[in-house]
């Protein structure tokens, strides 16, 4: 009996917590990346037809090529990516500067990342590769080539170093959570849940609100649009690898949290709610005219 009751209280499901928080954080910066899009039509006094937790249909009320550059680009689908690279910055700045529970930490580590991988990312596909919001932009330019030109290698300078910088960033975190930074095996298990976890957890919650979206399902959406889509989550990937294979680690210990070992189901009640809103209320779409 005692030895069961000790192989029961030092059982490691930790994971669950990790998965739970990953769906959370998911629900908290897709979704609100087309809701910023939303806003933004509207407090620029356009209507839209419908929102989803991956795209957002207006109806182009006025013509956007009168607007001032600045205004232009926040309109055709700038201001979302320019958002959550601002959240992710000041994520990490409160992450650097305050005190917290190890499940907030954890929280507050993947939002950040997943804010940081969806606006520093996106300006690196976007200025490369020229689609999704920032390719929309583009095509309102289309007077202003040179402009374009500029805009894509400010873009892609911005984005590639931004994603570099976030991968160390990632790396830097996950040492709260290592208790002994020369432990490889440590290293990898723990970098595996505060990332690849967040990374494949993303990465099927994105799918799930793919198979539900009407621009998906009718064929509307470009396919090389939904091949790059997924690499908004990339940044977890490179962190794990960062942690686990990648990047010396540090001299100083820096360990302040343990990732709880006991599963918070109401946390993974909520997150699995979340995942079902997104996917089949905002998957398939609110209609709002």
């Amino acid at each position: 009996m005692n030895g069961e009751h000790i192989m029961e209280k030092t059982k490691d499901l930790s994971i669950i917590n990790c998965v739970a928080s990953a769906l959370i954080v998911y629900f908290c910066t897709i979704p609100l990346h087309e809701l910023i899009h939303l806003a933004t039509f509207y407090i620029y006094g356009d209507k839209c037809y419908y929102f989803t937790s991956f795209n957002v249909k207006n109806m182009e009320l006025f013509d956007y090529t009168t607007l001032p550059t600045f205004h232009r680009i926040m309109v055709t689908g700038g201001s979302a990516s320019i958002l959550n690279a601002i959240i992710g910055i000041v994520l990490f700045v409160i992450l650097l500067k305050v005190k917290m529970s190890p499940m907030l930490r954890l929280f507050m580590i993947q939002y950040m990342g997943l804010h940081m991988n969806v606006g520093l990312g996106y300006f690196m596909n976007g200025g490369m590769v020229g689609l999704g919001d920032w390719g929309n932009v583009f095509s309102y330019f289309k007077d202003s080539p040179g402009f374009v030109t500029t805009l894509r290698v400010i873009l892609t300078i911005v984005g590639f170093a931004g994603a570099i910088a976030m991968f160390f960033i990632l790396n830097y975190m996950a040492y709260y959570f290592i208790k002994d930074p020369s432990d490889k095996k440590e290293r990898r298990i723990v970098a595996a849940k505060l990332y690849l976890t967040t990374f494949f957890t993303g990465l099927l919650a994105l799918l799930a609100s793919y198979s539900q979206n009407p621009a998906i399902r009718s064929g509307a959406m470009s396919k090389t649009t939904l091949f790059v889509s997924p690499f908004m989550f990339i940044g977890f990937f490179w962190g794990f690898m960062f942690v686990g294979f990648f990047v010396k680690p540090p001299k100083e210990n820096r360990f302040l949290y343990e990732i709880p070992e006991k599963p918070n189901y109401i946390l993974l009640a909520i997150g699995i709610i979340m995942l079902l809103i997104s996917t089949f209320v905002l998957g398939p779409g609110v209609y709002l005219n």
